[in-house]
């Protein structure tokens, strides 16, 4: 299913298609969520269709019935590739097997078409393997490469594609699309998980709760540390709180960091952070280069990096101690 702030991007699509301008190669680009692989699909199905009215359909861009449809539906379409992560990388072997899809003739379809997933975490061989079978496309053949990160990619492979950002809505319009209430003004995509999850949202306000407790105590470092590594969103959530405790200062109000709950009191809180404010500044760009680190390198020792950004941490806030 389409989500409602793709539509438009639907029909650029459907339209490109329609006047034969539709690029050989694309990236779609977005958050994790933001429906890049379900916008792929629909695609791939339209490209591979059967139906010759497809194009004028204002429902969908496959008929949904013919062989080539049931095909794609199965996983078992002959002139369609899914190359999908193996381990932490794309290897250049994966990349390699879409030059050999496209060196065959079509067997059942028009077109023929590839989707490359995570395709930011293509090796370096990989990526300049995908960047021969761009330079020579072959007819009716069709590369899709989703990325999180657009900039991981070669700007080689970036220039040769025709490169869609999906960017869903934000605030109250996405709370509403997704039928959730929250406090969050900035509420954004990447935030999908603990606004639609509850057992997520508990290990989030827990790891809010601790978070804060270290910063105000530097104590307890290594139950901190264990609770990190036990959860895949921890360290975008160290940013989400940290940027939440600095609007929380430039408010003047404790909305922001609500989910704190009764733990600590709340006029002690905005005192706390009003008098550590350049201390979170700093913190919070600790915390972004930590996270742009474990993105860039494939291979990390995420509990070593992970104790080592928690021992900056504290000795910010320690500086801050000797300085009064």
């Amino acid at each position: 299913m389409i989500s409602d702030w793709l539509i438009k991007d639907k029909k650029q699509l459907q339209a490109q298609y329609t006047n034969s301008t539709l690029p050989h190669a694309i990236i779609f680009s977005g958050v994790k969520g933001v429906g890049k692989n379900d916008l792929a699909q629909w695609l791939i199905k339209g490209l591979l269709c059967q139906s010759k009215n497809k194009q004028h359909s204002d429902k969908d861009f496959s008929c949904g019935q013919c062989k080539s449809c049931s095909l794609i539906k199965s996983a078992t379409h002959p002139d369609h590739l899914n190359v999908e992560l193996n381990g932490l990388t794309i290897g250049v072997d994966q990349i390699r097997a879409v030059s050999r899809v496209f060196q065959k003739t079509a067997q059942l379809a028009l077109n023929q078409t590839v989707v490359i997933q995570e395709a930011d975490k293509m090796t370096e061989s990989a990526a300049n393997a995908l960047l021969k079978t761009l330079e020579e496309p072959s007819n009716n053949s069709f590369i899709i490469l989703l990325v999180k990160d657009v900039q991981r990619l070669l700007p080689t492979i970036i220039s040769r594609c025709y490169h869609l950002a999906l960017a869903p809505p934000v605030g109250d319009k996405l709370l509403a699309e997704l039928g959730q209430n929250s406090t969050d003004k900035f509420a954004n995509l990447s935030h999908l998980s603990e606004l639609t999850d509850l057992s997520v949202r508990e290990e989030f306000v827990l790891q809010a709760q601790y978070y804060v407790n270290y910063l105000m105590t530097q104590k307890n470092r290594m139950a901190f540390l264990s609770i990190l590594l036990n959860n895949d969103h921890s360290v975008r959530w160290l940013e989400k709180i940290t940027v939440d405790l600095l609007r929380s200062y430039q408010w003047g109000a404790v909305e922001q960091i609500s989910y704190l709950g009764d733990q600590f009191d709340q006029k002690y809180l905005m005192i706390f952070v009003e008098e550590h404010i350049d201390c979170l500044s700093s913190i919070y760009t600790l915390i972004s280069e930590y996270s742009k680190q474990i993105l860039l390198l494939t291979q990390i020792n995420k509990e070593y990096c992970l104790e080592k950004l928690l021992v900056q941490l504290a000795q910010q806030m320690q500086t801050k101690f000797y300085h009064q």
